[in-house]
This record gives structure tokens, C-alpha cells and sequence, in this order.
């Protein structure tokens, strides 16, 4: 009844033929388990049908069956999946449509020619190679492409009702992002009026011809395009099936009906077969710009939203509060386990507190060690419930179950929402504040503000540090160190760096941001050098230099300083190595070995700061050092507390024990003096001694 047909020099011209696409739609969805179904077909239109409709009816079924064989071997497993997947479309076509309508026209002929039987889809031609067999081809060939998707998808639904929501979902989801209500309105508006031009009887106008067919195929393949495959393709359908019912409507029959008729139908099929393809093709585009976009704002380890989502989110809802999860022991823990450990525990502990969020709040990836949670509003109530949620989370790995600290930092979103980057960084500085204080941390509040300050202050010494050091820009100071014997006076070398306004940086700010950074063994051989190539010039003067910890630790220093001595010409007994007594007397293998190798040189070295670590008298028999410095904190009290005194003076007594002199920080006033020259202290340093000069001064 859908199939269209036309009496056309007394014969049956095929226009429009949906029996092959309805069978093979039926072996599409049902396999080879519809072949019991035509059988019984068969026998029905053998008994109550004319002798015509089973022979042709014996001829879709074959070409369908043989289609359906090629198709399965090369489409495999997914051949019964739904229309509109580009890995089959090429196959389908092929196979379904091509090869399928091919196969039943030389079916069909040769019946004709074996049983003189008049098919009803058309009689037996003596020359295939004519325009009524093309028409015919395509009418079916068009019939296919249209009708197989079509009667799937008609069947599916009646076999099983839900897939129906499964198509609306797919028609709803493209032409809400992609079209809006105006353009379908316009869309369908010419549409309309196209279709009424060509289906009412023919008059001598432009729009009443075929014209207007032409005009419908750019207004489909926008549709193709912009509403998408899964709506577009049946709305063509039934256009095609009233557009074939009413063909004498915008073909005349006349002269040149017959080449009308073949330019129809083959402008009918090509522009079917580019409906189909670009409705694939923007479908499939899609698909994979969702894919795109799913992977970019997802992280791939953990499979969590990340910081562009972050981003996105709050965009949309600037209000919300944005907290950051730190767990900094996971660092240590990654290095041993590998980054999967991490983003296992991540996942984990993202599972845990989507517990306790409401519907509409988010856990998101972070690059870090911990995670970001998007809320709406959160008490302080929920806010501390969070931090103790995550601190009592535990994660078993190895059948071990292991529990990290973490802080939480949080901050409303709205003065970040183009900045996401900056957030975390600053959610990151008070996360590390409530890891210390035990309890979630505001950015607002003023602890947290300062905390920040002191966090930028950082970065910009370091950002200066590494100019000074690029650029040979520190300033050395010389500070004195006299004898109380009246040996000759050596000095210390002091480190200094100016900031870009040419202000002095204290040593106790910079030096531990160039310990953090790796700079500080840098830092050493370069006032080493620095300070070699001064005495090169200046024979008579002894230094002394300190050392920071990491250095001590490289195995490789010794080598350099080895170097420098022989390129400088400086007898070593003139430097003194200032190592701070937590090295000096470590229990590390590599700095016994920096303090053997160093005197095996022939430079001197000296304990420095010593007294407020956690040596004993017993550890301090087993280092061979050449001089004792008591740190300042017992040297400044020493004349006004009891037990300073004592304690200094025993120290002196160790030290004589190992043959060590003793060298007295801060000595800031004669009375300290005198009484450390009773206690027959050998050298002394402080302000009443000698203030820091620049070292270029003093030679």
C-alpha cells in the first residue's frame, strides 16, 4: 500500500517500492529466525494472492536473505544495531540498499523469463539497459535507504516499547542544542509550502513542477544536518512515500515524461543517499565533539571532572563555595606506589564524601593530592563535618589500611569564576594552614590572609634569588673573629642579597627558600669561589665559610672544592668549613664521609650553632673536628644565667678534651667578653667584637 506505481506506455514503472526494505527490515532485527515467518508469508500469498505477488515475493525474499548473509559477515556482532552509526552506514548501504535491489531486479527478470509470469513490479524487459529499468532500480534502491530504517525502527518499538523514549531522547537532545523554535518553526513553515505545491494537481507554474522538489533538498539536508539523523530520516520517508503517490502531479505526462522521470528518481536517490550521510556524519560529529569535550573536562586516571569543569560549574553558579581537600603525605606515598596509588585513593575518597553532598554539589579532580568539592551554602556545621569525614576516611591497600591527614580550605567562588587556576593555588596555601590548626580554613580570614602574604613573599625571594645567582649579584660581608691569645684574627663569611629596590634580604629568609629550591648547593660554590679568588689576591687572611646541610649531603662537593683549591692556589689550612652540629655529628654515612674528606684536603672545619640540636657529650667524642662555635643562645644570657654558665663551660671542657678550640657567638658587650675569657674561650664574634663589613672592604 506504500509502494508507489505507474501505468506508463502500458507497463507497470516501479516509482517508489518499500517490499524489499520491509523484508529486509524484519531479517535486520529478527536474523534468521525470520525465515519461518516468510515461509508462512509465502504459503498465505500462495493460497489467497495471485500467482505474481508469490513469485515476487519469492524474489525480495532471496535477494533479502543473500544481502542479509554479505551484510552479517562484514558488519559482524553490531549488524542489528540501531540507524545512524557511521561504522555501518557504509555497509548498509552496500549490502542492504545496492546490492539488495540488484539482486531482486535480476531476480525478478529472470523469473519473468523462466515463467512468463507478469511480476506486478514490472514486466520482463527485453533490454535492461533502459530508462525504466533505472527507474525501477532506484525506486527500490531509494526504498531501501528510506524504508529499512524506518520499518526498524517501527518494529523495534513494537517489540520492545521503551526504545520509543530511546528515540525521542536522541531527536530531543539534537534539536534543543542545535535548532531553536523559530528556525523550526520557519524550517517546517517551507517545507509545508513546498509540499503542497508539488502534491496538488498540476498547473502552469514554476512551484507546481519538480522546481520545487529541488528546492525541498537543500531545507532536508539542513535538517540532516542541524535537527539531526534520527529526525530527519522518517519525516523524508513519508515525504518520499506521498511525494511518489502524487508524482502526476509535478511530472507531466507527456513527451518527455519518461526523461522527467529518470532525472526525478535519480535526483530523488543521490540526494536520499547525501540526507543519509550528512545526517550520519553531523550525527557522529557530534557524538565524538561530546567525547571531546567529556575528555576535556575529565581526567583520564581517575575519570573524575576536573579544573576546567571546576570552571564551567561555577560560571554557572558563581555563588557557590569552592573547597580544596589537600593530603600532602600522598606525595610520599605516590613516589613509593606509583601515581595509579593516588588516583586510586582519589577515587576512593571521592566516593566517600559524595555521601555527604547534596544532589546538586560536585567532587572534582585535583592535579595535586587531594580533591575540590563544589557546594551550595555550606554551614560551618557541614563544612567541619567534611574535614572530619575526610580525615577518618581510610583506604585499604595491600591489606593494610592506611589513614592521611588532610586540610580543607574553602572560599566563595565569586571573585574566581575566570580564574579557577589562582583559586586552587590560594585554597592550597590555607588547606596547608588547617592541616596545622586541626579545623576547615576560611582564604577570608586573616590568619589565612596572612598566611598567603607570607606564601607570595616567598615566591618573590625566590624569583630574585635565581636572578642574584644568574647574574653573580650577592654581596659578601666579612665579619671578625678574634683571638684570645693573640693569634691572627680570621674572619666569617656572611651571604647577603639585595632586593630589586636595593634593599638587604635577611639570610634567615632567603636561605631557606634556596634550601627548598635547590639552590643552596649552588649558592655555597659560589661564595666558595667567590672567596678563593679574594684570597688569591690576599695571602695573610684566613675564612670562614658555612655550609648548608644539603651540600654536606652531595657526594660530589669535596670533588669541587678540591678544584677550586688547586685553581685558586689558596693553601687549604686557611679555610674553615662551618657545618651546623645536626650535620657535623649525623649519623649519615655521607656527612662523616664530607667532614673526613674535607680535613683530609687540609682545609679545617668547625661545628657550628652547637648546643641546640640533640648531640650528647658521648656523640661529640666520635667527631674529629678542629673547632667548636657555642651557639649565641647560651653566649647571650651567659653573665645573667646560672645554668648557661655552667653549660657553656662544660662544653669548653669537651672541646679541650678533643684538642678543639672554642669559638663564642654573640658576644655583644665587654662584660660577656671577660667572663668568657675566664672560661679561656679561644675565639670570640659578635658585635662588641667586630660588626660585618663588605668583604671588598676588608682587602
Amino acid at each position: 500500500m506504500l509502494s508507489s506505481y505507474r501505468i506508463f506506455d502500458q507497463q507497470t514503472l516501479v516509482v517508489y517500492d518499500l517490499k524489499l526494505a520491509a523484508l529486509s527490515a524484519v531479517l535486520l532485527l529478527f536474523g534468521y529466525r525470520a525465515i519461518v515467518g516468510f515461509v508462512f508469508l509465502a504459503v498465505c500469498t500462495l493460497l489467497v494472492r495471485p500467482e505474481a505477488e508469490f513469485f515476487e515475493l519469492l524474489c525480495y525474499a532471496a535477494a533479502a536473505l543473500i544481502s542479509h548473509y554479505f551484510y552479517c559477515k562484514s558488519a559482524g556482532w553490531r549488524s542489528a544495531a540501531s540507524f545512524g552509526r557511521i561504522q555501518l552506514t557504509t555497509k548498509r548501504i552496500i549490502w542492504l540498499c545496492l546490492c539488495n535491489a540488484l539482486l531482486s531486479v535480476v531476480f525478478n527478470e529472470t523469473v519473468c523469463w523462466l515463467t512468463q509470469v507478469d511480476l506486478n513490479s514490472g514486466k520482463s524487459f527485453i533490454h535492461l539497459l533502459t530508462a525504466e529499468t533505472l527507474v525501477r532500480i532506484q525506486g527500490v534502491m531509494n526504498g531501501c535507504v528510506t524504508g529499512i530504517p524506518l520499518f526498524y525502527t517501527v518494529l523495534r518499538i513494537i517489540y520492545r516499547p521503551h526504545y520509543w523514549l530511546t528515540c525521542m531522547r536522541a531527536v530531543k537532545t539534537q534539536l534543543s542544542s542545535n535548532v531553536g523554535i523559530y528556525r523550526f518553526t520557519a524550517w517546517f513553515a517551507a517545507v509545508a509550502f513546498l509540499m503542497v505545491c508539488l502534491n496538488i494537481p498540476f498547473k502552469d507554474n514554476i512551484f507546481f513542477t519538480f522546481y520545487s522538489l529541488v528546492l525541498i533538498f537543500p531545507l532536508m539536508l539542513w535538517s540532516s544536518v542541524r535537527i539531526g539523523y534520527a529526525f530527519t530520516t522518517p519525516v523524508w520517508t513519508v515525504m518520499m512515500i506521498v511525494l511518489a503517490k502524487n508524482n502526476e502531479n509535478y511530472i507531466a505526462l507527456n513527451d518527455d515524461f519518461m526523461l522527467h522521470q529518470v532525472l526525478v528518481s535519480t535526483a530523488i536517490f543521490i540526494f536520499t543517499l547525501t540526507i543519509v550521510i550528512m545526517g550520519v556524519l553531523a550525527r557522529f560529529n557530534t557524538l565524538r565533539f561530546e567525547q571531546l569535550l567529556h575528555m576535556g573536562f575529565t581526567d583520564p586516571m581517575t575519570n573524575m571532572p576536573n579544573l576546567r569543569a571546576l570552571k564551567a560549574d561555577i560560571q554557572a553558579s558563581p555563588d557557590s563555595t569552592v573547597c580544596l581537600i589537600q593530603v600532602p603525605e600522598m606525595e610520599l606515598f605516590s613516589r613509593r606506589y606509583g601515581l595509579h596509588f593516588r588516583a586510586r585513593y582519589q577515587k576512593k575518597l571521592a566516593e566517600h564524601l559524595r555521601l555527604k553532598l547534596n544532589c546538586d554539589e560536585k567532587v572534582y579532580y585535583h592535579a595535586g593530592y587531594g580533591l575540590l568539592l563544589k557546594l551550595e551554602n555550606p554551614s560551618w556545621g557541614r563544612l567541619s563535618l567534611l574535614y572530619k569525614s575526610a580525615n577518618s576516611f581510610r583506604y585499604l591497600h595491600n591489606n593494610q589500611q592506611l589513614g592521611f591527614r588532610s586540610g580543607l580550605g574553602y572560599c566563595k567562588a565569586t571573585q574566581f569564576c575566570n580564574d579557577v587556576y589562582s583559586l586552587t593555588g590560594k585554597l592550597g596555601i590555607v588547606s596547608g594552614l588547617s592541616l596545622v590548626n586541626g579545623k576547615p580554613e576560611n582564604l577570608e580570614a586573616q590568619s589565612s590572609r596572612v598566611h598567603e602574604s607570607n606564601i607570595v613573599g616567598r615566591t618573590d625571594i625566590r624569583t630574585v634569588l635565581q636572578k642574584t645567582l644568574d647574574n653573580d649579584a650577592f654581596v659578601l660581608m666579612a665579619q671578625p673573629i678574634v683571638s684570645t691569645r693573640g693569634e691572627p684574627r680570621y674572619h666569617e663569611i656572611l651571604l647577603r642579597m639585595l632586593d630589586e629596590e636595593g634593599r638587604f634580604i635577611p639570610p634567615d629568609r632567603f636561605l631557606p627558600v634556596a634550601t627548598e629550591a635547590g639552590l643552596a648547593p649552588d649558592i655555597d660554590l659560589w661564595v666558595i669561589r667567590n672567596t678563593l679568588k679574594t684570597m688569591q689576591q690576599h695571602l695573610e687572611h684566613s675564612f670562614s665559610i658555612n655550609l648548608a646541610p644539603v651540600t654536606v649531603c652531595r657526594a660530589s662537593f669535596v670533588h669541587h672544592v678540591q678544584l677550586l683549591l688547586t685553581e685558586f692556589g689558596v693553601d687549604p689550612h686557611r679555610i674553615i668549613f662551618e657545618i651546623t652540629e645536626a650535620d657535623a655529628l649525623s649519623d649519615t654515612e655521607q656527612s662523616q664521609n664530607t667532614v673526613r674528606s674535607l680535613k683530609s684536603l687540609g682545609c679545617r672545619v668547625a661545628i657550628d650553632d652547637f648546643g641546640t640540636g640533640f648531640s650528647s657529650h658521648a656523640r661529640l667524642m666520635d667527631v674529629s673536628a678542629d673547632i667548636l662555635k657555642i651557639d649565641g643562645s647560651f653566649i647571650r644570657v651567659i653573665t645573667d644565667n646560672e645554668v648557661s654558665h655552667y653549660i657553656v663551660e662544660s662544653f669548653c671542657h669537651v672541646a679541650k678534651m678533643k684538642n678543639m678550640q672554642v669559638v663564642a657567638e654573640y658576644v655583644e658587650n665587654e662584660n660577656i667578653q671577660r667572663c668568657l675569657e675566664r672560661m679561656n674561650v679561644d675565639w670570640l664574634q659578635g658585635y662588641h667584637i667586630g660588626k660585618p663589613v663588605p668583604l671588598l672592604s676588608l682587602v
